[in-house]
């Protein structure tokens, strides 16, 4: 199942209202949907289908021997076997082979301890009819969306659930409207933080965290944060072998799948490591189906060796492995501006970047090849240290440990005389030594600072930004535990960046196309490993991510394993001066902005003359603008209203789509 909602209200839960949550939610169930509501009457809930294990089973709830518990579930379960295995050895009767039943009867059988049971991806509702009980649940890393918002009813508070925001305006109660806290920290961060979101009145759970309804009352319970965990630190040798051991376990448990499985392949050392373990688990005479995304431009010119770097890595990787290799080019055309605003609706909540547009071109590239299901390598630059940010930040530290005195009467001014180019890092040091724990994580992670954010917006924004933003992340970075900023640094980067903007990207972007994407890297033993290791073992010899490189050494190509970092970047800069050009002139005019009254029009039109006309850079101004106006057009003043559903073939029909090559190891 991939797509849950809910209903629950004292006075009576509608039906009616989950049957049209569930026509919202078709793309995240194009196999069925399933709906009950309970005969008490206060919850009616729901269940979209997208078949993975189990094909013959039902759409919908599934429900325990005597129907007193009921389960709605999107996402998969990995250790599902050994848990039915457990349950049925303590006397439960399985009437399918599905692994949302083991939800069912481990609640029965645990209680609300099995959801800490549970090694997978997903959201979950269990509503046990004896109690008169919700609870929800996302998982650890936060791999799926879940969403939920307070409803004042007649008969008092209501509450709405899902798996995306637009099926919670199937409720004519929850009024549209912007949450300013969420709109400040889109602009400075890309995403939202939890329980914020975009917009006013709907929050979204956090990874690794319940929500229960129950009493007339709700709370939420956090049953999981990445603490690095206790025990004995291993030697570095046994640290590469146990890295290894999980990596191999949790790859062969993600392709357990009744359907065909296929890998997103960037040709980077994470998704290239995930690509040679599958592999080594397939059977012999299996083939393996991967999948790239690139740019059609001219070949050999600027923008083909700058934006189509990781397709020719991937093409060499698939080679490598003999996979059964696909690649899908974008077109550079005004076709964009049609499509852009069907990612916007899809991702609902607002995400900044525009590598969207990749992630759904391929996802509709594996949907249209017959391959529903994609395995990719998220998070292992979070987990292991891959960014060159942490190595500068590690300057940072050793300059801070330096006595103030020297630092401010000497150092201070003789790095701010040195010459640009080469040693901007060195000259930055002393403005960033004088920030705070936010200020410096902010330094590498934000997309528009302060006063470009007070520019934008009307009459100069919100005078407390800064102090809000940085109220919002100094919770994050105290999660670690440890006074280690680096590693605060990269567990801040897991919570915010990979839960909340690249798991929100590749999950709302596959599911728009009926595809299931599974992130290996995201086990949270692996993750709980990781945390665990120390950062000289991630960074280590001049190297990044050193523990899991040696861990898959014998595996990747020399030439992946040595490859420069490389983002998964689109010519967007270009976009928006050419093919984003009809958008722009309809959402970024003067006329809407005032209309909205939230950006300044004058700002917003200097940033576009700069970037368009001057060709200055200013991606993130005009970026971060545009999308917010789309995504206000689409969901809280309803301007704009798409004409029809984004199907995959769409997609597929309108860019370069190279022949599949089987190539021979």
């Amino acid at each position: 199942m991939c797509g849950i909602f809910g209903h629950y209200a004292p006075g009576g839960a509608s039906i009616a209202l989950v049957e049209r949550m569930a026509r919202l939610l078709a793309h995240r169930g194009p196999d069925g949907y399933g709906l009950h509501a309970d005969p008490d009457g206060r919850f009616a809930f729901g269940a979209g289908r997208l078949a993975i294990i189990d094909l013959s089973a039902h759409p919908g709830i599934l429900f325990s021997e005597d129907r007193q518990t009921a389960v709605a579930f999107n996402g998969e379960i990995y250790n599902y076997k050994p848990l039915r295995a457990a349950l049925e050895r303590a006397g439960h009767q399985f009437a399918t082979h599905t692994d949302t039943e083991v939800i069912v009867h481990g609640y029965e059988q645990w209680g609300d301890g099995v959801i800490e049971r549970l090694r997978g991806m997903f959201g979950v509702a269990v509503w046990d009819s004896t109690r008169q009980r919700v609870l929800i649940a996302r998982d650890r890393l936060g791999e799926k969306p879940l969403y939920y918002a307070p409803i004042d009813g007649d008969a008092g508070r209501e509450w709405v659930f899902a798996s995306e925001v637009k099926a919670l305006f199937a409720h004519p109660g929850l009024r549209r409207a912007v949450d300013p806290d969420g709109l400040i920290q889109f602009l400075s961060l890309g995403y939202t933080l939890p329980p914020r979101t975009a917009f006013a009145g709907v929050c979204k759970l956090a990874p690794g965290a319940m929500l229960i309804c129950e009493n007339g009352g709700v709370r939420t319970v956090q049953y999981w944060l990445p603490h690095p965990a206790k025990g004995d630190l291993p030697p570095y040798p046994d640290a590469v072998r146990q890295v290894r051991a999980l990596l191999e376990e949790t790859v062969a448990m993600q392709m357990m799948s009744d359907v065909p499985i296929g890998a997103f392949l960037s040709g980077g050392v994470d998704s290239t490591a995930v690509v040679a373990l599958m592999r080594r688990a397939l059977a012999p005479g299996q083939t393996l189906s991967t999948f790239t995304v690139g740019f059609d431009v001219p070949p050999e010119g600027k923008a083909d060796r700058k934006f189509n770097v990781d397709a020719r890595y991937a093409a060499a990787a698939a080679a490598h492995f003999g996979t059964q290799h696909h690649a899908i080019y974008l077109k550079q055309d005004e076709r964009l501006s049609d499509l852009l605003p069907h990612l916007i609706y899809h991702q609902d909540d607002l995400i900044a970047m525009p590598t969207v547009v990749q992630t759904a071109y391929v996802a509709a590239l594996a949907r249209t090849g017959g391959v529903p299901v994609l395995l990719n390598g998220e998070a292992g630059d979070e987990l292991f240290m891959g960014y060159q940010h942490y190595r500068t930040d590690q300057v940072l530290t050793r300059y801070l440990r330096l006595p103030a005195l020297l630092r401010r009467g000497v150092l201070d001014s003789a790095l701010a005389r040195l010459p640009g180019g080469r040693f901007d890092s060195a000259r930055k040091l002393p403005g960033k030594a004088a920030l705070g724990p936010a200020g410096r994580y902010l330094t590498w992670t934000r997309i528009l600072d302060f006063e470009q954010i007070a520019r934008l917006l009307h009459a100069g924004g919100r005078a407390d930004a800064q102090a809000a933003v940085h109220a919002w992340i100094d919770p994050l970075l105290a999660v670690p535990g440890t006074d280690d900023f680096t590693e605060r640094l990269a567990v801040g980067n897991l919570i915010g960046f990979v839960g909340e903007n690249s798991n929100m990207r590749v999950d709302k972007m596959c599911m728009a196309m009926s595809v299931e994407a599974r992130s290996p890297l995201e086990d949270y033993r692996l993750a709980e490993l990781a945390l665990r290791l120390p950062r000289a073992y991630k960074l280590r010899g001049g190297d990044f991510k050193a523990v899991f490189k040696d861990a898959i050494r014998d595996l990747v190509p020399q030439n992946v394993l040595t490859r420069p970092k490389w983002g998964f970047n689109p010519p967007a800069s270009d976009w928006l001066r050419g093919p984003l050009q009809p958008l722009i002139r309809r959402w970024l005019s003067r006329e809407y902005i005032e209309s909205v009254g939230v950006f300044d029009a004058a700002a917003v039109e200097r940033a576009l003359h700069e970037h368009v006309v001057e060709r200055e850079y200013r991606l993130w101004e005009v970026w971060t603008a545009l999308a917010f106006h789309v995504w206000h057009a689409l969901f809280i003043d309803q301007a704009l209203t798409l004409p029809e559903p984004l199907a995959a073939p769409d997609l597929v029909a309108g860019a370069v789509v190279h022949p599949p090559k089987a190539a021979h190891p």
